[in-house]
């Protein structure tokens, strides 16, 4: 039976996606080549989720105001562009989404000065970079149907079937 309980890259939360079908974990198949990727993809019963999660207000995170200044330049909106074009390259190379359901990318971010109104902009600014809803005549497939920035607690209000806790370090 696959794992469905994740730790993220910092070993400060874990992902319960044992309500869901499944979850990928998309880097686990490109590490020897040049492509970035989302940290989770999965399913609920009526969307995919590409889901990327930034933290910088974890305990003992060694610069938590880089990631404050990363978000106004625009090298950061590309770089999370990136990682869901090519996340979606490989699920689509994977067979993912058969049922062709809307695709919802989602950037959790947690720092204590991010607030709504700096998500807000992240969402408008992250988003001109990625193709939501685009159409037309020869697009057969809804490449990207919405994009979101939410923080742990809009994430629990939106996505309450998948749980996020802190990892507890026994010492």
């Amino acid at each position: 039976m696959e794992n469905k309980v994740l730790i993220e890259e910092n070993k400060q939360y874990r992902f319960d996606f044992s309500n869901l079908e499944y979850v990928l974990e998309i880097h686990n198949l490109i590490s020897n080549v040049m492509l970035s990727d989302v940290d989770f993809i999965t399913e609920t019963n009526n969307e995919v989720l590409f889901i990327e999660y930034k933290n910088a207000g974890i305990k003992g995170a060694s610069n938590p105001d880089a990631m404050l200044k990363k978000t106004k330049h625009e090298d950061f909106y590309k770089r999370i562009a990136r990682k869901y074009y090519d996340s979606l390259l490989m699920f689509w190379a994977c067979k993912g989404n058969e049922k062709e359901l809307p695709i919802v990318y989602v950037l959790l971010i947690e720092h204590p000065l991010i607030d709504k109104k700096l998500r807000k902009i992240l969402e408008m600014k992250i988003g001109k970079q990625l193709p939501i809803k685009l159409k037309g005549e020869k697009i057969l497939r809804e490449v990207l149907s919405n994009f979101k920035v939410y923080d742990l607690e809009e994430w629990r209000n939106n996505f309450p079937q998948i749980k996020i806790t802190p990892v507890v370090m026994c010492d």
